[in-house]
């Protein structure tokens, strides 16, 4: 009923495996030019949805016959603040590393909300939830009033990130 395929090696996923651990050693290793990286493609980001916000505004226009100046302003908005990025990326890291604050104190908040759901389940659970999203706020608000600290852990979260990719590739190339 059930055929064993045998699978030969993959020397594909061997050299995107290898590939994401050095990209992720190199962004350990200069962090800066890693941030700088990110800014980079957070402006392009911020360009790409204000080009899409500005094709959306047409469909809205076209679709709902509805005025959609709001997205205009939006889109524009998006545009010069990528522009301004890219320009000037010292902002974009800036701005990154103050999202990312901000992030991970909403995503604690939500999940000592999510803990009331969690009590009628597992006490224990909730409890738990509830010391560690308290923490989590703490260390929020730390990286809130210190963005480099905030900088270097997203270029921490990211170098992991590529190295455990890498690894898993790497594995299944086998």
């Amino acid at each position: 009923m059930f055929t064993e395929q045998k699978r030969g090696f993959d020397w594909f996923s061997l050299i995107v495996g290898i590939l994401f651990i050095l990209a992720g050693l190199a962004s350990i290793m200069h962090p800066d030019r890693t941030l700088h990286f990110l800014a980079i493609l957070v402006g392009i980001a911020f360009i790409l949805r204000g080009i899409y916000e500005l094709w959306f505004r047409q469909f809205v226009n076209r679709t709902l016959n509805q005025n959609s100046g709001w997205i205009i302003f939006v889109a524009i908005l998006d545009i010069i603040l990528g522009i301004i990025v890219l320009v000037y990326p010292g902002l974009g890291i800036l701005y990154i590393a103050i999202l990312f604050a901000i992030w991970f104190i909403v995503d604690s908040i939500i999940e000592i909300k999510a803990a009331k759901l969690f009590k009628e389940f597992h006490r224990g659970y909730a409890t738990w939830l509830v010391v560690l999203g308290v923490i989590s706020i703490i260390m929020g608000v730390i990286l809130l009033f210190s963005p480099l600290l905030s900088a270097m852990t997203i270029v921490w979260l990211v170098s992991v990130m590529l190295i455990v990719f890498g690894i898993m590739h790497v594995v299944q190339a086998f």
